[in-house]
């Protein structure tokens, strides 16, 4: 509810008044009323201000007359009402055509009009509308409340009410304009086309079955409160239906109400992500000394917590403390994980649950079946990285199946093992890594001094690695598939896709560099050297 110049114009007062230019812009909106006195007028006017004058402060200067309406125009002003007589015979030709070309009314006042009587017109209705707009504010906030006391508590009921309230559909969407729930039944299918880029929003468009609704459709309200956003709500336009004030200040409202349920919502998630992260604490530190026990506790979580099951740890490179406990926070409250192990292990979705634990997310799985399980895993992994690949690096480690309730810190530090083992490899790339594959690097972790390892690797691999370098070569690999195929040549060759006689000189040369691979605990040593070689590797 706002007042425009074609409002002004229909007024008592401005009944003999004539718009001689700038028709274009009689819908032009009209906060303000203001005397020009001086010529410099433009320090003390503000956008969107109608504009009262006999044009005395230029009358008699021809270069501020040809300058006024472009700069009226440049600083968004609605319009211009001129009385001519006095000071100047006919508003200037110059005036007119530039009104119309810029699209800024000039209202031609009769002599006999009073600026003041005017002015205090169109201030009056200034009033009404202001004490119409906080009367329907207090009206709306009552009927909101109202709401909200009645029960409708839940955030997606209330935007149902909401819409019945205003008459609209409405779409609730995440800070990353991603769709959360509408007041639209289930059965329409609702898209988001276009992402705002930068805050800009004029790209955005839904669509809703075969209806695309684009900037001139819709009204965006950001979900603020304390500091903190929490989202969008977007109501959606009938074709005809235009966005008035009583609309916006009906969702600003409900916007601060909305802001307060997600607020206690996430108060409340918070205290049961707390004590659900305490009840997995007395898991890992032995606390129950029943698995049934433990089994009860864990359904007032809403967790159908059964063995077997599997952790998976998740890890993020991302140093700053704040911002790594944030990219969780929206990890944990996407749901994602959960709902991605139920499809992709094939479990009901109370069988996981996920949680904040050691600066880390920990998701349990109780699995039905053993069967083609690591291949589900690692698939579950690969999915939860691509899922939040924008959001940095992270290392996903899978523990050993757990069978009883007193493995499961065990293998939990097991898990985190992993870890320690790549905390290099995680500040440039993810990965997703089992327990039972990094071997003896379990073993290597817990030997301090790498040069000691070092030492033995060169021992044993020392004359390969300068023969490689010297000659530009690459035996190191050939002995990996040597080792690997249990100094099986034809194997070899065939692996490495080379002709057998090829394969036996490489042998031959490997041999000569000390490479024997007829002794078994020569080989033995050869072999853990190069996996020591791996683990250095990948430390460095």
């Amino acid at each position: 509810m706002f007042i425009t110049i074609r409002d002004v114009l229909n007024m008592e007062g401005f009944g003999d008044v004539e718009v001689i230019a700038g028709n274009s812009g009689l819908s032009r909106r009209v906060e303000n009323v203001y005397f020009m006195e001086v010529p410099d007028i433009y320090a003390y006017i503000d956008q969107n201000g109608l504009l009262l004058t006999t044009l005395y402060p230029i009358a008699d200067k021809p270069e501020h007359i040809q300058t006024l309406i472009p700069k009226l125009a440049a600083m968004n002003l609605a319009g211009i009402a001129i009385k001519p007589g006095r000071y100047v015979a006919e508003i200037p030709a110059i005036m007119v055509e530039q009104a119309n070309e810029l699209g800024i009314p000039i209202m031609k006042l009769p002599e006999s009009a009073n600026l003041s009587t005017l002015t205090n017109q169109v201030l009056t209705k200034f009033l009404d509308v202001k004490t119409s707009l906080l009367e329907f504010r207090n009206k709306m906030h009552q009927q909101l409340l109202e709401l909200l006391l009645e029960g409708n508590d839940d955030i997606h009921k209330f935007i149902h009410s909401i819409a019945n309230l205003i008459h609209s559909p409405i779409l609730l969407l995440n800070n990353d304009f991603e769709y959360i729930g509408s007041s639209i039944q289930n059965e329409h299918t609702i898209s988001i086309l276009h992402k705002p880029y930068h805050s800009d929003s004029s790209l955005f468009s839904v669509q809703v079955d075969e209806t695309i609704y684009d900037k001139d459709d819709i009204f965006i309200q950001c979900i603020y409160a304390g500091g903190n956003e929490y989202g969008y709500l977007v109501i959606l336009l009938d074709k005809e239906k235009n966005l008035t004030e009583d609309l916006i200040i009906a969702i600003e409202q409900a916007s601060f109400i909305i802001a307060f349920l997600f607020q206690t919502e996430q108060t409340l998630l918070q205290k049961e992500r707390n004590h659900l992260s305490g009840f997995v604490r007395d898991i890992i530190h032995n606390q129950y000394t029943s698995q049934t026990e433990m089994i009860e506790k864990a359904k007032v979580f809403r967790w159908n917590l059964q063995f077997p099951l599997v952790m998976l740890s998740i890890k993020t490179s991302e140093k700053d403390s704040e911002k790594k406990l944030a990219i969780f926070h929206k990890m944990l409250d996407s749901g994602l994980m959960e709902s991605f192990a139920a499809e992709i292990v094939d479990i009901p979705i109370e069988n996981c649950k996920v949680l904040y634990l050691n600066d880390s997310l920990v998701c349990f799985i109780s699995l039905v079946s053993e069967n083609n399980i690591r291949h589900k895993l690692q698939n579950l992994g690969d999915a939860i990285l691509s899922l939040f690949a924008k959001n940095g690096h992270f290392g996903i480690s899978i523990s050993d199946t757990v069978h009883h309730f007193k493995q499961i810190k065990e293998y939990y530090d097991n898990s985190t093992l992993v870890f320690q083992v790549y905390k290099e490899q995680l500040q440039t790339q993810s990965y997703v890594h089992f327990y039972s594959d990094i071997g003896l690097f379990r073993l290597f972790h817990y030997v301090d001094n790498l040069f000691i390892l070092e030492e033995f690797v060169n021992e044993k691999l020392g004359r390969v690695f300068e023969y490689d370098k010297k000659k530009n070569t690459n035996l190191l690999e050939t002995l990996k598939y040597y080792i690997k195929n249990n100094t099986n040549v034809q194997k070899t060759a065939q692996d490495m896709y080379v002709h057998y006689n090829t394969m036996r000189y490489r042998i031959n040369k490997l041999k000569e560099l000390g490479i024997d691979g007829e002794d078994g605990f020569e080989l033995t040593e050869i072999s853990l050297a190069y996996q020591l070689f791996q683990y250095l590797q990948l430390k460095k």
